[in-house]
């Protein structure tokens, strides 16, 4: 068979594309037009689609014009700003690479699939460029995001916003109409309510009062600028209330506070300093009544939240007067009738509802938070009035859905429909008992800003009446417009520019299983990009049950194929999801990686057969467990293929990462895979060993070269072990077992591990012991305090010598729990006696004991005569090694500009290391004044 070389198979211009994907990071109308979990960047994906179709003799810079740079090459002002994503590729580019494809794949236009499509960034970028686009997902809330992002944009063009913008309205009208008596304004106020602040109550055991229970009191702490390139200082006033027990009513009133910034997060008042964090009433889950003092267990408010619910008292009421700023003010008798007539409606609609379906009753199967403890059907992660308004919203959209199928043909009718669905997602994930409060910048975080469903103590409610309608519609309708601009469609136009031959229909969108592409036929595929689920990362099915819902009861008659199931299919899903394996008699997590493992083998089994026998694979995968990748690869080894190339970009939104004190992974590797030669051998891995750790060190400096660093380095060596392991099949160890990826995985993680440690070291390793050697290169890697159990044991494998057992209990190097790790400070490991801070006791087995030892001395003494003394006595002054260690110590442990969040060891390190001549020379003096 003919394997023509591809680009990706030869470079990928991984600088360019870590910078184009910082671009993306502030959003753009694809990604913002429904939520879904770990969207990929459009350029990165279009970069991935394109480079798996180019011939690899082409340049670098014609692939940079060919994504959509250089626009000085058509004559235009080049524009060292341009953003990828936001630019359609135009005619000649367009043009360009359907010559391309035709030279490498006999056809203008190839096929390209992506069975696990999710968000559909792959498909969409492929569309851009007018390929023969095959999407499908088994989820139907992607299935629906998909169309409305793709094939109405490209089937309708930008015409469609009339109409859209028509029902949208229609439908928001209504609801005002309709939902003004719920949400009542004060008589002559002209006051526009925007949120009312809601906090979950309990009933005190103790006194019998009822607890508002909230982490916090505070309404809002925004700052304001003075002007255009001023220094930042408040000119707005602080708000929050103060709770007030009431033991005659047994209840708790409220004081609304408001003033200016005080000293750090304090108000300033006429009475003095208010800070509302001392007023808190629930913490960690345990509440403490404000009356009587009482302590209130996490198992007391879940059993009356199972019991008779959690109640929920009013706080505050956030509104404007115009164009004014956000006030506040305290609830009034308007508010609180306004509740009343919710509560006694929904009781009075509730029959009628229920019998209409529009009430989601479906049972939460798996939240992956907490919800369960408190709520346990969907609709019960509503207040009343959240309800009252949501539904209220799904009625009128059925009835324009009446209206609308009158008027226009079906495909419009589709399409409309879609839009209208898409804005009540908005709504539902807006507003519901999980939605943060952001008192920082006064406004509130939706939902599914989470990976997991968590009810939030105190909770925003938006005016249903007016401003929830109104702003989701800006921000979900509006998108349509915007992403017809991304295809470049324009007005009355029914195709991509510049390519009149292509076909709408050519983008293809289905609801199906990846491992059950039945709609595809062997062999009719010319490339495979795909963006596979991570392992356990994301438990998409139990989180989109939270649209699903909403979505069936108004798209179930539009897509029936699509919405005939209770809940999302969470038996076919690829993911390695414990809580569906509880109590079965074996381990959970072990059972749910035997799961994912044989999904993914079916669905890279359905790709090899869909794929021409010269086609190309490339798949995205993002994790930093070890086992999550060698599942993976296993997979993808079994069903017939091999790994020829591999590369990591930065693809992650550095806003998402953890990055003051915990590790996280910010790189996705693209892995560039063919099917093997079916005649390939058998070998045994003492043969490949050596190959596997030579091809990974010389591709650590051109990973290094490409500002790929820490664990991002360690996963970016998996490409090329795998390049070396998956070339025959099967493996076989000394004892004639077959072994698996993961111990090509292991021999890179050595090789690099040795490879970084020279280049921290600089010159001769030896006199470095194996506990420093882990430390330096933990700090090194993972660039953080805390990191995965998992990563802190395969670093000490690599290096040999000890266990992460022995980092904990015997060395007390860090402390482990919950599958996270966390490296103990010096004066921490010091007060569990690690090490002695007295010379005659003192060992210096282990180079990083004396770095600790001086820094746990200076950190007690703040006295730089008390370290030179220990120095002296331990004779550390001339330890070569450990004064090189010191040196390694600062290179390896992370440098943060922030003064505030600077790691003490590297400040107390660079303080020691600036103060060394004068510690040295002054030891030498001594010296000699004694030796005379």
């Amino acid at each position: 068979m003919n394997k023509d070389r591809l680009l990706i198979e030869r470079i990928m211009p991984v600088k360019l594309l870590n910078q184009q994907v910082a671009y993306e990071h502030g959003g753009n109308p694809f990604k913002g037009l429904h939520r879904w979990y770990s969207r990929k960047p459009l350029s990165f994906s279009r970069a991935s689609v394109l480079a798996s179709l180019l011939p690899e003799d082409i340049s670098l810079d014609e692939f940079e014009y060919l994504l959509g740079l250089h626009p000085e090459l058509e004559g235009l002002k080049p524009d060292a700003n341009l953003r990828l994503y936001k630019v359609p590729p135009g005619y000649f580019r367009v043009g360009k690479v359907h010559d391309y494809c035709e030279r490498v794949w006999g056809n203008r236009t190839p096929t390209v699939l992506d069975a696990f499509a999710g968000g559909g960034s792959i498909p969409f970028e492929a569309a851009r460029y007018g390929l023969n686009v095959l999407a499908s997902d088994l989820n139907p809330v992607a299935v629906v995001t998909m169309k409305a992002a793709m094939e109405y944009p490209v089937k309708f063009g930008p015409d469609l916003q009339v109409d859209i913008d028509r029902w949208v309205k229609w439908v928001g009208d209504e609801a005002e109409k309709r939902l003004a008596d719920f949400f009542p304004s004060t008589p002559e106020s002209e006051e526009v309510v925007q949120n009312y602040l809601w906090a979950h109550t309990v009933v005190c055991p103790s006194c019998q009062s009822v607890v508002p229970l909230s982490p916090n009191w505070w309404l809002s702490k925004t700052s304001n600028y003075a002007g255009k390139g001023q220094a930042r200082k408040v000119t707005s006033d602080w708000y929050a209330v103060k709770p007030i027990p009431n033991l005659t009513e047994k209840r708790v009133d409220f004081e609304l506070i408001k003033g200016k910034k005080g000293k750090g997060t304090t108000i300033k008042t006429d009475d003095g300093e208010y800070n509302p964090d001392d007023y808190i009433t629930v913490s960690r889950g345990v509440g403490r009544c404000p009356t009587c003092g009482n302590i209130i267990e996490d198992e007391v408010i879940k059993s009356q939240a199972q019991s008779v619910g959690l109640g929920h008292q009013l706080y505050a009421v956030a509104y404007k007067k115009g164009k004014s700023s956000l006030e506040f003010r305290l609830s009034n008798e308007f508010d609180i009738a306004g509740w009343k007539l919710s509560q006694e409606y929904l009781k009075n609609q509730d029959y009628k509802w229920q019998i209409n379906n529009l009430i989601p009753n479906e049972y939460i199967i798996n939240d992956h938070g907490q919800i369960l403890g408190y709520c346990k059907q969907w609709f019960q992660i509503f207040n009343p009035r959240q309800l009252l308004t949501l539904v209220t919203y799904v009625e009128i959209i059925n009835e324009a859905k009446e209206l609308i199928r009158a008027e226009y043909e079906p495909e419009k009718v589709e399409a409309i429909c879609t839009y209208l669905a898409l804005v009540l997602d908005r709504c539902v994930d807006a507003n519901c008992r999980l939605v943060i409060y952001n008192a920082a910048r006064a406004c509130i975080q939706k939902a599914s800003t989470q990976h997991a469903l968590n009810l939030m103590w105190n909770y925003p409610e938006v005016n249903g009446a007016t401003e929830l309608w109104k702003a989701c519609q800006e921000e979900g309708a509006k998108d349509y417009t915007p992403l017809c601009n991304l295809f470049g469609t324009k007005p009355q136009s029914l195709s991509l520019p510049g390519i009149l031959e292509t076909d709408p229909k050519s983008i293809k969108i289905d609801a199906a299983s990846a491992d059950s592409l039945y709609h595809i036929a062997d062999k009719s595929v010319d490339a495979v990009i795909t963006d596979p689920p991570y392992y356990g990362t994301i438990p998409y099915a139990d989180l989109s049950d939270f649209f699903y819902v909403w979505m069936k009861r108004t798209l179930g008659d539009i897509f029936p194929e699509l919405f005939w199931s209770e809940l999302t299919d969470k038996h076919r899903e690829a993911v390695a999801n414990p809580s569906r394996f509880r109590d079965m008699g074996t381990s959970a997590d072990e059972l749910a990686a035997q799961d994912y493992e044989a999904k993914m083998a079916l669905a890279f089994g359905e790709y090899y057969r869909v794929l021409r026998d010269d086609g190309v694979m490339t798949v995205q995968f993002n994790h930093k467990d070890s086992g999550a990748w060698d599942v993976l690869t296993k997979s993808l080894i079994d069903a017939g293929f091999e790994i020829t190339a591999s590369w990591s970009v930065s693809t992650e939104n550095p806003q998402n990462l953890h990055q003051a004190q915990k590790n996280s992974v910010s790189s996705t590797v693209l892995l560039v895979c063919r099917k093997r030669n079916p005649n390939a051998e058998a070998a045994w891995w003492d043969d490949l060993r050596p190959e596997v750790a030579n091809l990974v060190e010389q591709r650590a400096p051109e990973f290094e070269d490409n500002d790929i660093t820490g664990i991002d380095l360690y996963l970016s060596a998996f490409g090329p072990a795998l390049n070396v392991f998956s070339r025959s099949y099967p493996i076989y160890n000394s004892s004639g077992d077959e072994v698996r990826p993961e111990v090509a995985f292991a021999e890179a993680r050595k090789a690099i591990a040795a490879y970084r440690f020279r280049k921290l070291v600089q010159t001769d390793t030896q006199g470095f012991d194996s506990l420093t050697q882990w430390y330096f290169l933990a700090w090194d890697a993972f660039k953080a305090r805390e990191f995965p159990y998992d990563e802190a044991r395969q670093l000490a494998l690599a290096i040999g010598g000890f266990n992460v057992s022995d980092l904990d209990k015997t060395h007390k190097l860090l402390s482990a729990s919950g599958g996270t790790c966390k490296l103990l400070t010096p004066t921490q490991r010091w007060k569990k006696r690690a090490f002695s801070t007295e010379a005659k006791d003192f060992s210096c087995r282990y180079l990083v004991d004396g770095i600790h030892a001086i820094v746990a001395i200076y950190e007690e003494e703040n006295d730089i005569q008390a370290v030179r003394k220990f120095m002296q006595d331990t004779n550390l002054v001339t330890n070569d090694n450990f004064m090189k260690a010191i040196e390694v110590a600062l290179k390896a442990i992370p440098r943060i500009g922030d003064e505030k969040k600077r790691i003490s060891e590297e400040r107390n390190l660079l303080d020691l290391w600036s103060a060394m001549d004068e510690i040295k020379a002054k030891v030498v003096y001594e010296q000699l004044t004694i030796s005379y």
